[in-house]
């Protein structure tokens, strides 16, 4: 199996821990700020979010700013550029290499064939920083890394007007700059790694995964959503942007989690079918041993009757009937519709992990259910 050729750290984990913890403050702040100032909510997130959030601004637009926001920078700087001293081009076509690598990787079932695709791109990685040293130790490392950052400021500035009353809030540059200069802080360090430091936001409608998501409470519950589906796929970017170019990176958790999500979840609306076949069994042959009894009740009284005679209790029996026929059909439409699950209405931030090795930080998601 390939082993790393060698072990770089540029930060260790409570560093990163502690800046994106001071970039999620950041973005909390100026989402405050603002939850005033939303005209619409975006699209993607209009169905996890009450029609009338914006005219009567509570929590919920607080978390829809961080919302925003975070996508925004997974989107369109994490997701984006490979390092941020190089020429935006190149940065660009670097990203999509890598991204690509693990895209088109072969399937890894087993640990050590993840492992081994880890030590691929690293060392891919490394290998690539080392052929660009010079060009990151010159001056115009620190121009290109200016020029993202004016770039980034203007664009998310504009991404999050699109969807806010005119004029701009007050502060709004401001925290805008703060927040993409932390972040590309933060982008600076990520490439440097021999580990796989990877940076993900949650999209509205996964299943909840407990190991790299916290549940958050405190909004509103959805009882009058907005227009729209909820997508749990990638799609517009988090301040209404435009759809990434890369679509789908491929670059997302591994897909053995969403298997075995999808077998738990038919696992459990098996148990819940077989639940309520047994309840129903039981409950008919409660019936059946009822009906028994009062026939045998009835025979007693009635044996000197003519054989033609309708018995006395024939209405009760067909009444009975009738009842036990509407809950056979009432457990069969239950057992069609499968049991609501809980999901992921909305995600206020990322979640930073070590590929293979720990969650730095989890994400914090609103739950519903469906």
């Amino acid at each position: 199996m390939p082993r790393l050729a060698q072990s770089r750290t540029s930060l260790d984990d409570n560093e990163y821990a502690n800046r994106f913890s001071r970039l999620d403050g950041a973005i909390n702040n100026l989402a405050f700020n603002i939850r005033r100032d939303w005209r619409i909510v975006p699209l993607w997130l209009a169905p996890a979010v009450n029609r009338d959030a914006t005219s009567n601004p509570t929590k919920e637009m607080t978390a829809v700013g961080r919302a925003c926001i975070s996508r925004w920078l997974v989107d369109e700087l994490f997701e984006r550029f490979f390092h941020p001293g190089l020429e935006p081009g190149l940065s660009t076509q670097l990203k999509i290499i890598e991204k690509n690598l693990r895209k088109f990787a072969a399937p890894t079932p087993s640990d050590e064939e993840k492992e081994a695709l880890l030590a691929r791109i690293s060392n891919w990685r490394l290998a690539t920083l080392d052929g660009l040293s010079e060009m990151l130790q010159s001056s115009a490392a620190s121009e290109n890394r200016a020029t993202l950052t004016a770039t980034l400021i203007e664009k998310l500035m504009a991404a999050l007007m699109m969807n806010l009353k005119e004029p701009a809030p007050p502060g709004l540059e401001g925290g805008v700059s703060m927040i993409v200069e932390l972040a590309i802080g933060i982008a600076t360090n990520l490439p440097l790694e021999s580990r796989d430091v990877f940076v993900e936001y949650v999209h509205p409608g996964q299943l909840i995964n407990e190991s790299f998501m916290k549940i958050e409470g405190g909004l509103p519950p959805l009882t009058n959503p907005g227009e729209g589906i909820i997508d749990p796929s990638p799609g517009t970017s988090g301040g209404g942007g435009e759809k990434s170019e890369e679509g789908d990176s491929g670059d997302s958790r591994d897909s053995e989690e969403d298997q075995s999500s999808q077998t738990a979840a038919a696992a459990a609306a098996a148990a819940a079918a077989k639940e309520a076949a047994q309840q129903q069994q039981q409950q008919q042959q409660q019936q059946q041993l009822a009906q028994k009894k009062k026939g045998g009740m009835f025979g007693g009284f009635m044996g000197g009757k003519k054989a033609g005679a309708v018995p006395v209790g024939s209405g009760v029996a067909a009444q009975q009937q009738q009842q036990q026929q509407q809950q056979q059909q009432q457990g069969q439409a239950a057992q069609q519709q499968p049991p609501k699950e809980e999901k992921v209405r909305f995600c206020a931030f990322m979640a930073v992990e070590v590929r293979g090795k720990m969650v730095l930080l989890k994400a914090p998601v609103y739950t519903m259910l469906t």
